[in-house]
This record gives structure tokens, sequence and C-alpha cells, in this order.
């Protein structure tokens, strides 16, 4: 599945920024090299931002909010079991990266020079990430006192998820070659990885 090309200016301009601030950096990146990734001209983006700052400010709080507020309110429901909510996390998240393909590099490459934005941004947003952590960690101790699955760490297991579900993204461009893996065969492959990582994260801590 690739990507539409059919996008509001708006969220060409911020994927073509995103793609630019990763293969470059922020400090090196251009206005010019941002409106000619978009396809647009330099006014048209003036127009709609009007310097790189608040482009990263306004990618950081859309993505983040996509990201993480699809993740607090799966880690809030209280009335699905926790099989349920490790499917439906890794279904978020991979979601999420299909459509914004160059957002684990840019998290990756941008913001962790700075990972207190994290937290800076999700309380600007009302979304603090540590919070629903803690949510988690308790559920899985809850759930290993039990004697319900294995025992593991809240934070063990959220590493887990994250990673299988965020590297091959970070990877694309060395898994497409490896694998001789063009745009469709690729999101082929993440859509058919929300079901293979479920199932090999919930088997590894099932009793």
């Amino acid at each position: 599945m690739i990507e539409s090309k059919e996008k509001p200016t708006e969220e060409l301009i911020l994927d073509a920024a995103m793609k630019v601030f990763t293969r470059k950096g922020f400090a090196a990146a251009r206005m010019e090299e941002i409106a000619k990734e978009a396809g647009i001209n330099r006014a048209l983006l003036h127009y709609y931002h009007r310097d790189k700052q608040t482009m990263f400010n306004r990618i950081f709080e859309s993505r983040f909010k996509e990201f993480f507020k699809g993740l607090f309110v799966i880690f809030e429901s209280d009335n699905i079991s926790l099989f349920e909510k490790i499917k439906r996390m890794v279904d978020h998240e991979i979601s999420t990266l299909m459509k914004h393909p160059d957002l684990a590099r840019f998290i990756i490459t941008e913001i962790a020079q700075s990972p207190d934005l994290l937290i800076e941004y999700g309380k600007k947003l009302g979304i603090n990430p540590r919070v629903f952590i803690e949510a988690f960690e308790k559920q899985i101790a809850k759930e290993v006192d039990a004697g319900l699955i294995r025992p593991i760490e809240g934070k063990q297991l959220l590493i887990n998820i994250m990673s299988l579900c965020i590297y091959p993204f970070v990877a694309k461009p060395v898994i497409q070659t490896m694998m001789s893996l063009n745009e469709n065969n690729f999101y082929d492959m993440a859509e058919q990885r929300k079901i293979e990582v479920s199932e090999f994260i919930i088997n590894a801590i099932k009793k």
C-alpha cells in the first residue's frame, strides 16, 4: 500500500519537511528544499509556515498527537483483555507508520537530540506518555501476579512491542534493498506484520 498522493497541501508540506529534516538534519534543511519536496512554490510554503521552526513544531505536535493519543485511548481501555490491547497497540503503531513512513527516522535523527520534548509537547497536548506507561506496567504486574502471563516487566514488554513495530520503518531502505522489495511489497509486508508481531508477542508471554 503506497501513500495516497491526494493529500491536503498542509499534509504534503509536513510530510515533505519531515523527509528533508530526516535527510539533511534540521540545521542544514532549507525552505527551498522543502517546497521542492512538496511539489509547491516557496510562496505557498510561506503561506502555511513562515519558517523551519514553525514547521518542526507543527510536525511534532500533529504526529505526536496522532501517535500517542491513539496509544493513550488503548491503554485507558479497561474493558478489553491484555492480549486484545496488544493487538490494538501493534495495529495502531504500524498503521501510523504506514501513513507516515518517515516518522520513525525523523524521531531518531531529530527528536532524540532533545528527548525531553516528548514530555514537554505531551503535557502541552494533555498527553503525558509516562502516565499511561505506568498504567501499562501496573496492568502487566497484575497479570503476572495472577499467573495469567509469564513473568515480564511492563517496560520490557513495551520496548519489545515498539521495537518490532518501528524497526522495519527505521531500516526501510536497507530492508527494501536486501529483500528486493518495491514500495507495494514493503507495505504489504508491513500490513502482514500487524498479525505476525501480535502473535509473536502474545505467544511469548502467554502460559
